[in-house]
């Protein structure tokens, strides 16, 4: 047995570790100048002395960790008196700020959407979900100047994301700190998590803790669902919109006996408009429909937790030229219909056990085992190509989370994953098994009481490549109550699922070509990040900066440039590839009620492609982002509205085509407002929104659509929208 083992099991080790923490719930309210009380969103909930803390939400809830070393509470607001509770065995406290008089009024910070916390991180709460139609973690992204989502294509449905200027492949995506979207899910994933399900989304950027694995190069992107010990009874949901699309949501919450809870999330939507604004015979959006439930079980007696989950997820997408029908996995034999078609299958979930505070003389310690499960089944058809997919995949962590001091915490443990793939297309078999035993261990500091520093290391050893050594560094100076200074580095591997993860270079008549053995993507990011908060006219502005550099030493390339008529899949090979991310975003309220933010980010992506170093295709080198959102008193009426402007960029050379097919060679720049109103009547809440209210379009993504079949077909052009002017309307009814 080697030294790591041995090492893991001397620590051994198991966490949940703060997610297993026992919890204190409670209510938040103001009282304003006419003694009218009401729920207090935003407020902030904060165990003194300490990092660990929430936001209420729009109803004026939190729940928040407990805190062995102390029994007292701190909630403050802007505008507000802050109140100190003691809080003492209560599981839960209802509080009332009262206003402050306006010569007591200080310059506090807003409520921030940039957390406290050492690493990076960024948080779209439950009411920030509910500021655009947010039908899934896709549009949840719709404010977020971190994160950009779009079609990966022009006519499939598959989703990505960006961050840092690289594809959502480089981001670890977890639910409830589990990883979730990876793999065959990647495409897809985005759409199979309900908006509705979501408590809250944390994004972190750079290198991310280790203690979740290896594969975050980019960032962490953690969803958190609705708990069952705080989530209403009863939520509904319904959608729907102007061009035909439909969804209904119900999520509902049972305490079963003490200490035990349930909770039960249905979802389902369903789109059969035939959308071809451009009239070039492919729909513009495809069809889909989706079923998609999850059930969970969670008790906890503050010296055990353990939660259950399991969700199952059916989802087909029918698009191409019109048509086509759901579930028909066949390959086309009249070559005048050209059909894309996938029909997907997800099931996964997961245990968790955890003890805590198992150690008498280390509060806030814990142990705990983590065990998670997925089996995916991916199969499409792109006109005469048959893609057939399966990744069936286990997970498993024994983590320990020690508290030595305000000072000094230790996490540890032992990971195991198991990941069997197959895939296969056009004679192309991609099949592997992964087994990959690892240890790791994370130690938080405070060498000085504005001074956060947190190393971390990993050793995984993969049985066809050999040994991953992953070290990671973060560090936090608070160099004044208002402005903190942060920095990162971090190494990070992957080993990519070639087909699933590029469906759109199928989309063409191009003759797709894997070159060599595909080895594992091997990066290194750092990045630096400022945020201050300063006054201006009595009131509180966040400035925030932030710089990050990722270069790969390894890294599956797409290469369009380098053989006239094929796409490339092949390795680096001595070539070089880098991604550098810089943005500056600004946060203001200059009246009470509305919030105002502004984000400008610049990027600059090289790689090697055809053997000459070029500007990776089809990404805006730049994105100005604003948005808006005020409500009234109580949130009786909400508005927010969103302007994004993403800059030209590159397109592949098309050189090889006949002149009437070539496209010029970058792409320009393009702007989309959205908007929504909501109108709450006690429990039930209205809502009317507009997407994209410019009807900007990319008109031509398709090349030779009229001949689909012929040599130069090629769906994957895709630069900018292709779906129109979008109004939605909805309900949500909440039981509290």
């Amino acid at each position: 047995m080697n030294f790591p083992m041995l090492l893991g099991i001397a620590v051994v080790v198991c966490s949940m570790a703060a997610s297993a923490q026992p919890m204190l719930t409670g209510v938040v309210s103001g009282r304003d100048a006419d003694g009218i009380i009401f729920p207090l969103r935003g407020a902030i909930v904060t165990w003194p002395g300490t990092s660990i803390g929430t936001y209420t939400d729009s109803l004026g809830r939190f729940a928040v960790q407990r805190r062995g070393s102390t029994d007292t509470l701190r909630i403050s607001s802007i505008g507000y008196e802050t109140a100190f509770i003691v809080v003492g065995e209560r599981q839960r406290v209802d509080v009332t700020l009262e206003i402050r008089s306006a010569e007591d009024v200080t310059v506090i910070a807003e409520r921030k959407t940039i957390t406290d916390a050492p690493v990076r991180t960024e948080i779209i709460s439950k009411r920030d979900l509910t500021k655009a139609a947010c039908c899934s973690l896709a549009e949840s992204f719709e404010k977020s100047p971190t994160v950009e989502v779009s079609y990966s294509d022009a006519v499939s449905g598959a989703r990505q994301i960006q961050l840092l200027g690289l594809r959502g492949t480089y981001v670890q995506i977890l639910t409830e700190a589990v990883p979730a979207i990876r793999g065959m899910e990647q495409p897809w994933g985005l759409d199979h998590i309900p908006g509705p399900f979501m408590e809250s989304v944390s994004i972190s950027k750079g290198a991310a803790t280790v203690t979740h694995g290896y594969e975050a190069m980019t960032g962490l992107i953690n969803v958190e669902y609705r708990k069952p010990a705080t989530a209403d009874p009863l939520f509904v949901n319904v959608y729907g919109n102007s061009l035909g699309r439909g969804e209904f949501n119900v999520v509902t919450a049972t305490p079963v006996a003490d200490h035990l809870s349930t909770t039960t999330m249905l979802h389902g939507r369903l789109f059969t408009g035939n959308v071809d604004q451009n009239n070039d015979g492919f729909l513009d959006l495809p069809m889909f429909r989706q079923g998609n439930a999850l059930h969970r079980w969670m008790y906890n007696d503050d010296e055990i937790e353990v939660q259950v989950l399991g969700r199952a997820v059916v989802d087909d997408y029918a698009g191409g030229t019109p048509g086509g029908s759901f579930g028909d996995i066949s390959p086309s034999t009249d070559l005048s219909v050209y059909r894309i078609t996938s029909s997907l299958e997800r099931y996964d979930g997961f245990v968790k056990i955890g003890l805590l505070n198992p150690f008498e003389s280390l509060d806030e310690s814990s142990v705990a085992l983590i065990v998670n499960a997925s089996h995916n089944r991916s199969r499409s058809v792109f006109g005469t190509r048959l893609y057939d997919g399966t990744q069936s995949t286990v997970q498993a962590r024994a983590v320990m989370s020690l508290c030595y001091s305000e000072a000094l915490r230790f996490v540890g443990g032992l990971s195991f994953l198991y990941d069997a793939v197959n895939e296969s297309i056009l004679r192309i078999d991609l099949d592997r098994i992964e087994r990959v035993p690892g240890v790791f261990a994370e130690a938080t500091l405070r060498p000085l009481d504005d001074v956060t520093l947190i190393a971390g290391g990993r050793v995984d050893q993969h049985n066809l490549y050999g040994t991953f050594w992953t070290p990671r560094l973060h560090l936090k100076w608070d160099v004044a109550e208002t402005t903190a200074l942060r920095a990162s580095v971090g190494k990070g591997y992957r080993v990519p699922v070639v087909v699933a993860e590029n469906l759109s270079s199928f989309i063409t008549s191009m003759i797709p070509e894997v070159v060599g053995s595909i080895r594992p993507e091997i990066s290194w990011n750092t990045g630096v990040s400022a945020t201050h908060t300063l006054e201006i006219a009595g009131r509180a502005v966040t400035v925030d900066a932030e710089l990050y550099h990722t270069m790969f030493e390894n890294q599956l390339l797409v290469d369009f440039d380098a053989s006239p008529g094929k796409i490339l899949f092949r390795n680096l090979e001595g070539g070089r590839s880098y991604a550098t991310s810089a943005m500056v975003q600004i946060l203001f309220s200059p009246v009470n009620r509305l919030d105002l933010a502004l984000a400008q980010r610049w990027i600059d992506v090289q790689a090697t492609f055809g053997g000459v170093l070029r500007e990776r295709p089809m990404m805006s080198r730049q994105r100005t982002l604003l948005t808006a959102s005020y409500a009234t008193p109580g949130d009786v009426w909400r508005f927010d509205a969103t302007f994004v402007y993403q800059s030209g960029g590159r397109l592949p050379s098309t050189e090889h085509l006949p002149v009437e097919h070539r496209r010029p060679t970058s792409f320009p720049g393009f702007a989309r407002v959205n908007g929504q109103v909501a109108r709450a009547f006690g429990n039930v809440e209205v809502y009317l929104g507009v997407e994209n209210a410019t009807n900007f379009i990319q008109t031509d993504p398709i090349i030779t659509p009229n001949r689909p079949y012929g040599p130069h077909f090629d769906a994957a052009m895709t630069w900018g929208p292709t779906d129109p002017r979008m109004i939605y309307a909805g309900v949500r009814w909440t039981v509290h």
